[in-house]
């Protein structure tokens, strides 16, 4: 889960950072401690099993052993793998966050290139707002759950003032074997186009850079869905949870205090009966892993045909008010379910 901490570090004192350090709430120690624990009390009970339980030629087997795991632990290249998956999981995680799209941009260009002052023309410059944002909701109920839980049904979308519903019908008049995502981005270039028939956009120049700026927009959201269907190779995340994963099983023995008189590696150490170094190493390996399971996020799918261009031609719903005209500052109804979640500003 991410967090927001910009304030703790929003000016640079010396218990600034290392007050950070010990937050819990999406920190690495909440992470990992179950399987922190996990590996701690695996590796007590082998070192009781080999201290106090173990005849003295059954201790020297394992002793064995320990050399073995402990010589060869290091084939594993835990570095190189995770580096790598880090940096791909990373690089998809950046690219969702830029494609989430933003109704800021595009609201100011429709509000400054779709003149009028008369009720049409507030009508097509809000429908179109409205449209794009239905656009994005109808792609967020598809790759977020917490969207999903908001807008379990089309219905819903109509509920919360998205859509009318005679939007609802004309939307599912449209036959499609793919999702329906381009139905409402349709009825905007459609509006686009009424507005520049009717004068209100002023000149061909502003007519297509407003629906290269619209298309763009569209781009980014639909890019979403690319995502969730096809996810970073199932194969790779496979493989480096086994090497991290196999490589503190590996260091349960290798990683041992050993008590033997025999000229041993393991046995030239202090005993300190506590494997901190390997804690460490625990902490920052699977630390490590956790980032990347924190950032990959699978989304939607998407897939268009003809009928954008022959059954849905021309296909608008007629120009409605829709139930926020008269509000200031219109919110979308909340489900009863997701009224009850506490709300931020930073979570979609």
């Amino acid at each position: 889960m991410t967090v927001t901490y910009s304030l703790d570090v929003s000016s640079s004192t010396f218990c600034g950072i290392h007050k950070l350090l010990f937050r819990w709430k999406g920190s690495i120690w909440k992470s990992i401690w179950p399987e922190l624990l996990l590996w701690l009390f695996c590796y007590a009970i082998l070192s009781i099993l080999y201290r106090f339980i173990l005849p003295k030629s059954q201790q020297i087997q394992f002793e064995d052993l320990c050399v073995f795991f402990y010589t060869y632990g290091d084939y594993i290249p835990l570095t190189f793998l995770l580096g790598f998956y880090v940096n791909a999981v990373f690089g998809r995680w950046s690219e969702i966050f830029n494609n989430l799209g933003w109704i800021d941009s595009p609201a100011l260009l429709i509000s400054t290139y779709v003149k009028g002052d008369d009720e049409t023309a507030r009508k097509i410059r809000r429908n179109i707002i409205r449209y794009m944002v239905l656009t994005q909701a109808m792609v967020f109920r598809d790759v977020s759950m917490s969207v999903k839980r908001r807008f379990p049904t089309m219905d819903h979308l109509v509920t919360a003032g998205l859509m009318t519903e005679n939007e609802l019908k004309e939307f599912d008049s449209i036959v499609s074997p793919q999702l329906k995502y381009w139905v409402p981005f349709n009825w905007v270039f459609c509006l686009i186009r009424k507005a520049r028939e009717l004068n209100m956009i002023e000149s061909d120049i502003i007519y297509t850079d407003l629906l290269e700026k619209l298309r763009q927009y569209r781009v980014n959201v639909l890019t979403l869905t690319l995502f969730d269907w096809v996810p970073i190779p199932l194969v790779y995340t496979q493989v480096v949870n086994l090497a991290v994963r196999s490589y503190f099983i590996v260091a349960l023995m290798g990683r041992q205090y050993l008590i033997g008189e025999r000229d041993i590696p393991n046995a030239k150490t202090v005993d300190l009966y506590v494997p901190i170094m390997s804690i460490l190493q625990f902490l920052f390996y699977i630390g490590w892993m956790k980032v990347a399971e924190v950032m990959i996020n699978p989304l939607g799918d998407d897939d268009v045909g003809l009928s954008i261009v022959d059954d849905a031609y021309g296909r608008v719903p007629e120009l409605e008010k829709d139930m926020f005209w008269n509000d200031v500052l219109p919110e979308p109804l909340y489900t009863a379910q997701s009224a009850s979640r506490p709300q931020s500003v930073f979570i979609l």
